[in-house]
């Protein structure tokens, strides 16, 4: 919920880092896929010093919203994120970037044919203190011109490994009730061959549930997370283990993993 109440804070004053040199952040519009989809991306490249997060940077960072109003011909939009870097901010762990990294976007089109994109992205950025950005985009892609494709390319190869590369052998979650109105989530996962110090991240793919940064116990391969979880929607919570998405980011390798049985 604290998240949600940052964001909340800081959306009406995005245009407060327009006069602050954090960098520049540029689209680009890449190429048409063989089904028909886009291949887009955003190009972050910051000034030394400054930072920006992930998509669930922690409790100390703000994660950024895109915004799709204005667009004509859009269905399904995937991010595939580059791996994040595990920083120190204030005492507190976020995860995020710095520098400069590519953020391949894939679009895929309501029905055959061009898409307007009509994106607006609001995003913290933080040196010595934390502001507010925001950037916005017209762009029509039609397939007629490829930009930024072999840097499109090299960030798509930086993306974690999956499910079916990972050397994942087993994996499994548990939902217990805790203290108040709260849970705890566990996921448990092993691998053919250890993660050297890994930091396991576990998403849902709504606001209604809230899920803590976890404490990690490994052994050998198998990794156990645990994490306090909120639910802050009407009802009974009903909770899709398909929506769970278990990322680990170990100094040796990431990977993503959609879905958690119970």
């Amino acid at each position: 919920m604290l998240k949600y109440l940052l964001i909340a804070l800081w959306m009406p004053v995005a245009a407060l880092a327009q006069n602050i040199d954090y960098g520049s952040v540029k689209l680009l519009r890449g190429w048409q896929m063989e089904d028909g989809s886009y291949q887009m991306a955003l190009e972050f490249s910051l000034n030394d010093g400054w930072k920006t997060y992930w998509r669930t940077p922690g409790p100390a960072g703000l994660p950024p919203i895109f915004r799709w109003e204005g667009s004509d011909n859009i269905g399904e939009v995937r991010f595939d994120w580059p791996t994040p870097k595990i920083m120190d901010q204030s005492g507190m762990i976020t995860l995020g970037y710095s520098d400069y990294f590519v953020l391949p976007i894939r679009v895929m089109p309501a029905e055959a044919g061009p898409v307007r994109i009509a994106m607006t992205l609001n995003f913290g950025v933080c040196s010595d203190i934390c502001v507010p950005a925001q950037v916005a985009f017209l762009a029509r892609l039609n397939g007629s011109a490829d930009d930024g494709v072999e840097r499109i390319e090299a960030a798509l190869l930086k993306s974690p490994q999956t499910r079916e590369t990972s050397g994942l052998e087993s994996i499994g979650c548990t939902v217990v009730p805790s203290s108040g109105n709260g849970y705890e989530i566990t996921a448990n996962l092993g691998f053919a061959e250890a993660i050297d110090t890994p930091m396991t991240v576990i998403e849902y793919g709504t606001e209604e549930i809230w899920i803590d940064f976890t404490e990690s116990e490994t052994d050998g391969g198998a990794i156990s997370a645990r994490a306090p979880m909120k639910y802050y929607g009407s009802g009974e919570m009903d909770m899709d283990m398909s929506a769970l998405t278990v990322s680990v980011f170990g100094a040796d390798r990431a990977v993503e993993i959609q879905g958690c049985p119970g």
